[in-house]
């Protein structure tokens, strides 16, 4: 198949025909051209093309190739994926040819990234980003047999347990927004809290989307769940992908909210900008969700009327976040006696994710020989009971 021959200058020249071409290695000794002779013979019994290391790109090289390659992707995801690999990869490893990456480099990598500070959270999903993009190396490339991060351990690191509220927290945070005069988040703490499907799903809706139909038990509110809001652009679909559009379940007392803010909304978005009707973008829903304090008259310093102000007044602690309130739903609906399969559907996940991440709540769920109630009635219940809260000046 191939043939090895002396040059003038005393290496060694590997030869061997492909797709009726030539073509030439050079090694510097006669043990070297016999090794690389036994891996071309092979790969071209086998079919396979032979990949000489002047072919094969830098890891950064074929990185960036892979991710613009990755058209499926949302852009802030490819975005996150290009930060990763800019911040730990592309300084240390990126100059690497692919044949260069063998388990133990890779290894070296890691530990040397965790030992400069890098926290293992990070370099876990930088290692995820890594083995997307060396997959791709192996097949359809043929750079290299196997992917060599997949012999990388995860990074030990505790993950933070999912956080959730009771009806009653949730109250108070709705409240504290209701009497600072500002409804629209109030029905958005709702809407989270009670209906629990992701941020930015909740913020692609439009009236159209929420319906009724009668029941035995009388009249349930539904919304319509068929595209995403991904920084203002209205995409079809959502996270799961476009084959999971669904109609989800709207608690009674979250569909009195929302016609309660109907009238002060946009004209089609059920939360579109104040300024023109239109989708939130990725700037606006953060300034929402958390802002710093800003200096008012006479340099005192005023905390902006967001999510975070509003956890920290309640004494819910800074690091509670909207997306948490989407647990409380998981939470509610389990005490409800809904099924996996139900909750999965209503949150837009996989059962295999609800029974990861809700295996508990799950179990402490009341069995069916126990007495149940209705979603409704716990919400009911917080807004009998829901804590009196002294209203704050508007500066605040």
């Amino acid at each position: 198949m191939s043939s090895i021959h002396e040059t003038p200058a005393g290496t060694q020249e590997l030869r061997w025909r492909e797709n009726g071409k030539p073509k030439t290695l050079t090694l510097k000794t006669l043990p070297d051209a016999e090794r690389e002779q036994e891996k071309v013979d092979r790969r071209l019994f086998a079919g396979k093309p032979v990949i000489r290391p002047k072919d094969v790109p830098t890891l950064e090289a074929f990185s960036i190739e892979q991710l613009a390659l990755m058209k499926h992707l949302e852009d802030t995801t490819l975005a996150d994926y290009a930060l990763l690999l800019e911040a730990h990869v592309f300084p240390f490893v990126g100059h690497l040819s692919l044949l260069e990456l063998g388990p133990r480099r890779l290894q070296e990598w890691q530990i040397e990234r965790i030992d400069a500070g890098a926290g293992p959270s990070s370099i876990g999903k930088t290692q995820i980003v890594l083995g997307l993009i060396l997959k791709k190396a192996v097949l359809p490339y043929e750079y290299l047999d196997r992917d060599p991060s997949a012999f990388l351990d995860a990074p030990g690191y505790k993950k933070k347990p999912h956080r959730w509220l009771t009806a009653e927290e949730v109250e108070a945070i709705r409240v504290w927004y209701l009497e600072r005069d500002d409804i629209g988040s109030a029905t958005l703490v709702s809407m989270q809290a009670y209906v629990g499907i992701r941020p930015q799903d909740t913020l692609a809706r439009i009236w159209p989307d929420l319906s009724t139909r009668p029941t035995d038990a009388g009249i349930a509110h539904e919304l319509s769940v068929t595209t995403k809001n991904v920084n203002g652009v209205i995409l079809p679909g959502s996270k799961t992908g476009e084959g999971k559009k669904r109609r989800v379940y709207v608690p009674e007392p979250a569909a009195e909210d929302l016609e309660l803010w109907r009238p002060h909304s946009a004209e089609v978005f059920i939360f579109g900008r104040a300024s023109d009707g239109q989708p939130w973008t990725k700037t606006g829903y953060d300034n929402w969700r958390t802002r710093a304090p800003r200096k008012g008259k006479g340099g005192v310093k005023r905390r902006p009327r967001c999510f975070t102000a509003a956890a920290e007044a309640l004494g819910l602690g800074s690091s509670l976040r909207p997306y948490d309130l989407r647990h409380t739903f998981a939470t509610l609906a389990a005490n409800a006696g809904w099924t996996e399969d139900e909750i999965a559907h209503q949150l837009g996940n996989s059962t295999e994710v609800v029974n990861e991440v809700y295996r508990h709540m799950l179990d402490a769920a009341p069995r069916p020989e126990r007495e149940r109630r209705s979603i409704n009635d716990y919400i009911h219940e917080a807004r009998r009971t829901r804590p009196a809260l002294a209203k704050e000046p508007m500066s605040a």
